[in-house]
């Protein structure tokens, strides 16, 4: 798979605005990953290296995270599925259930123009709930778009 540099817009239900990063973009029919970095949102911590990884195929998603929170999810549609999030507080096993996942290309393909340049925006979307125990489920949709230059 050919790495390509890209522009990564995410913004999910906890978040008013978009935010977009510098990443890479590879993509195959059998696979197709997505990876940025991001400044930790406490300032000092350094940064975060997201990577999203999706199996076409089977149609599982793979968001890991490397930083000062460390955490590893996998989602797949209509499915309950677990994952863990390391903090500097101890590790927290994650249960989550996914009700979609929209992925490149079935998300769809638009143009965009970001300061004079002109850019095929390819997108995502990802709807899960976040599962507690004795609590109610915790919605969150997230928002991905993929700017690769022209």
């Amino acid at each position: 798979m050919e790495k390509i540099a890209c522009l990564v817009s995410v913004k999910s239900a906890f978040e008013e605005e978009e935010k977009r990063y510098e990443g890479t973009f590879e993509q195959s029919e059998e696979r197709i990953r997505l990876s940025w970095i991001q400044p930790e949102e406490n300032k000092g911590e350094g940064e975060s290296r997201f990577l999203l990884s999706y199996r076409v195929e089977e149609g599982i998603l793979r968001m890991t995270r490397q930083g000062a929170t460390e955490m590893e999810m996998t989602f797949r549609e209509g499915k309950v599925t677990e994952g863990i999030m390391t903090t500097s507080h101890g590790d927290f096993d994650l249960k989550m259930e996914t009700f979609h996942i929209h992925f490149f290309p079935e998300a769809g393909e638009e143009e965009e123009n970001i300061d004079g340049q002109d850019f095929l925006v390819k997108k995502a979307m990802l709807e899960y709930d976040l599962l507690f125990p004795n609590q109610e489920p915790m919605r969150n949709s997230m928002f991905f778009k993929v700017h690769i230059a022209k």
